[in-house]
């Protein structure tokens, strides 16, 4: 209700100041209450800087050998001109950055963590793709692109895949080609990065040039997921294509196991990962695995660690020392070990176990890991992003002789897209065939 001037007049003079100032008051409340906040471009840039100088300071300090992996004003001048550049970045931009700062120093333990990439946003296409010898070829696809499934790859976009592997391999920590093979399909599927390259258009749409097996080539786009659509689930050729289930591919999930093969009396053992199962501790299956092998007749042990990417080095210890104890099981030409470029890590460790110990035929392809190289993988992460950065604490000489940059197989067997649309295995057939006498 309106008040009359006579009615505001009757407050006295002290009531009427106090008011007043209450008003005053309450307006420069008002006015602070609706300033704008800080600049969130300029508490962003802030942030990265402050995590990049974190990572200045801990990478050096805390990976092994590391003037002698990058010079210290090459690693500075990187890390400064990023500084510099951040407020012109993407995140994503910064992310790759980092990727390629750290896989500079050519260490494959050491790298910004594949894992944090999920974390920026970043997005994938809808097709897996995995080198053979003979070129790349698309092995796992979302449905609506099954059509993709076991082709050989011609093009990616305007570039051989050769030429794209070549734009991504420097944001790639790898010490050789074969890791560097085993490792591209996954960054050859990050659509930023590959917008990044110029290899996707500015939408992040690919263009796949794909060859048949039985011939005729075709193209196919392919657009990214969705944000928070990355997982979507794929269809593997394994599955989709009539490809024979071989023995291989029998227990994917496990972390060791071993089959009986009576019509060449081999005792065929996969181990798969450097590291003890809940309810199967390595000593105990290996136990198994002996008093199977003391109780039939084998002429041949055949262990496969073609997919050994490590784990803890001195799990495997009871199989050398049992293989060790029974010189029938160890003696030249009676023991084989199957190598490839997933091989990697404490799987190296193991295949010079077998290979120093026992004297035993190596045979695939060259492993992922350098027999010498920097190990004992650890990490730390940058204060506000929370950017997870591997580093690499010790270094490992297994060669004290030489350092050649991959282990070599004694027998090369290797797996074209031919052998694998056919469901056949070069490495376990040329071991088979070896006599083992």
């Amino acid at each position: 209700m309106a008040r009359s001037p006579a009615f505001c007049q009757s407050f006295p003079a002290a009531r009427k100041t106090a008011i007043l100032l209450s008003s005053i008051a309450l307006c420069a409340f008002s006015h602070l209450a609706a300033a704008p906040a800080p600049d969130d471009s300029t508490a962003r840039t802030s942030r990265w800087q402050e995590d990049l100088d974190f990572f200045a300071r801990q990478l050096p300090a805390r990976q092994i050998d590391f003037s002698q992996l990058m010079p210290g004003d090459k690693f500075e001048r990187s890390v400064a001109e990023l500084k510099r550049e951040v407020p012109q970045l993407s995140d994503q931009d910064i992310l790759f950055e980092l990727m390629r700062i750290v896989a500079g120093l050519g260490v494959a333990h050491t790298g910004v963590a594949f894992g944090s990439i999920k974390d920026f946003n970043v997005r994938t296409y809808p097709v897996q793709m995995q080198w053979f010898s003979d070129g790349l070829a698309v092995v796992a696809a979302t449905p609506e692109h099954q059509e993709a499934l076991g082709c050989r790859v011609v093009r990616i976009g305007s570039l051989t895949p050769e030429q794209a592997e070549a734009a991504v391999a420097p944001y790639i920590p790898h010490e050789n080609n074969a890791w560097l093979h085993a490792q591209s399909p996954r960054y050859l599927n990050l659509v930023e990065l590959m917008q990044r390259e110029k290899i996707a258009d500015a939408n992040g749409r690919l263009q796949l040039t794909l060859a048949k097996a039985g011939g005729g080539e075709f193209t196919l786009e392919i657009r990214p997921a969705g944000r928070g659509q990355s997982s979507r689930k794929m269809v593997k050729a394994d599955d989709a294509l009539p490809i024979p289930a071989g023995l291989k591919r029998k227990h994917p999930g496990a972390s060791y196991w071993f089959e009986y093969l009576p019509d060449t009396q081999t005792l065929y053992l996969q181990y798969n990962k450097c590291a003890n199962e809940t309810n199967n501790p390595f000593t105990g299956f290996a136990k198994a695995l002996f008093a199977f092998a003391d109780a039939h007749p084998v002429q041949r042990v055949v262990v496969d660690l073609r997919f050994n990417a490590g784990g803890s080095s001195s799990i495997v210890k009871p199989l050398v020392e049992g293989l060790k104890s029974r010189p029938a099981l160890n003696a030249q030409g009676h023991l084989y070990v199957l190598i490839g470029s997933q091989t990697f890590s404490s799987g190296v460790f193991a295949v010079m176990d077998f290979r120093t110990d026992l004297h035993a035929l190596l045979v695939g392809e060259p492993t992922g890991n350098k027999p010498n190289h920097y190990g004992l993988q650890q990490n730390f992460a940058l204060p506000n992003s929370r950017l997870m950065v591997h580093y690499s604490a010790r270094h490992f000489r297994l060669m004290p002789d030489a350092d050649p940059p991959t282990v070599e197989p004694d027998i090369m067997a290797p797996t074209s897209l031919a052998d694998f649309l056919a469901g056949r295995d070069p490495a376990l057939a040329a071991a088979l065939r070896q006599p083992s006498q």
